[in-house]
């Protein structure tokens, strides 16, 4: 059994915590974040700050959980320098994987997700509860799918994007770089870079900072 710790104590960290618990391969020893140092939660300790991670000596198995892809992004920067930091990829034992899934490191794939054929993700991807993937998609890294979202086949995800909650996209879409689809959403044509859309089906109804 592998030692493992969380980034991140907040609502998302305990929903990764959920899914350890679930894995028999790993023992979640504790969190690591800024603001929660010396709590209980999800009965473990809050351990220390984030950036007692870089230094780590011995090898340790690290999962994020924080949503938000800026704030992955940020992180993983300054972690990845160290060799004994290990990024696995976690899949719930209720996640279906089907044929020609290909995975990066550090993706969180939770309970009652499905896969269906020649899928590529990047790095440090999120897919929360009961979301669906159809062929031939690829998801870039850094993106959070929040639960129940269904993505159909052909779609590209480029990087650091959130879907939200019931979002739904149909074959063939673009979504660019940092974009924001709403919660409830149905996205019928591409997404571009730093774009945030809603409704249905998803208008464009403002830009990130940084948009093009």
């Amino acid at each position: 059994m592998k030692d493992i710790v969380i980034v991140g104590a907040g609502g998302h960290g305990k929903e990764v915590a959920f899914l350890i618990n679930k894995l028999p391969d790993y023992n979640l020893i504790g969190f690591y974040d800024d603001d929660k140092v010396g709590e209980i939660i999800c009965n473990v300790p809050v351990i220390s700050k984030i950036s007692e991670l870089k230094a780590m000596t011995s090898p340790i198995s690290v999962v994020l959980g924080i949503a938000k892809p800026r704030i992955k992004q940020e992180i993983v920067k300054t972690l990845i320098l160290n060799s004994n930091i290990i990024f696995p990829n976690l899949i719930d034992p209720r996640a279906e994987l089907g044929i020609n899934i290909v995975l990066g490191i550090g993706n969180v794939i939770m309970t009652n997700t499905t896969f269906t054929a020649d899928i590529n993700l990047g790095d440090f991807n999120m897919l929360n509860i009961g979301s669906t993937v159809g062929h031939d998609v690829k998801i870039g890294s850094y993106n959070s799918i929040y639960p129940s979202v269904n993505i159909s086949g052909g779609v590209t995800i480029f990087d650091g994007s959130e879907l939200g909650v019931g979002a739904k996209v149909i074959q063939g879409i673009e979504i660019g770089e940092s974009a924001i689809v709403g919660a409830g959403s149905v996205v019928i044509k591409d997404v571009k870079n730093y774009e945030k859309v809603v409704g249905v089906p998803a208008k464009k109804i403002g830009g990130l900072k940084n948009e093009t």
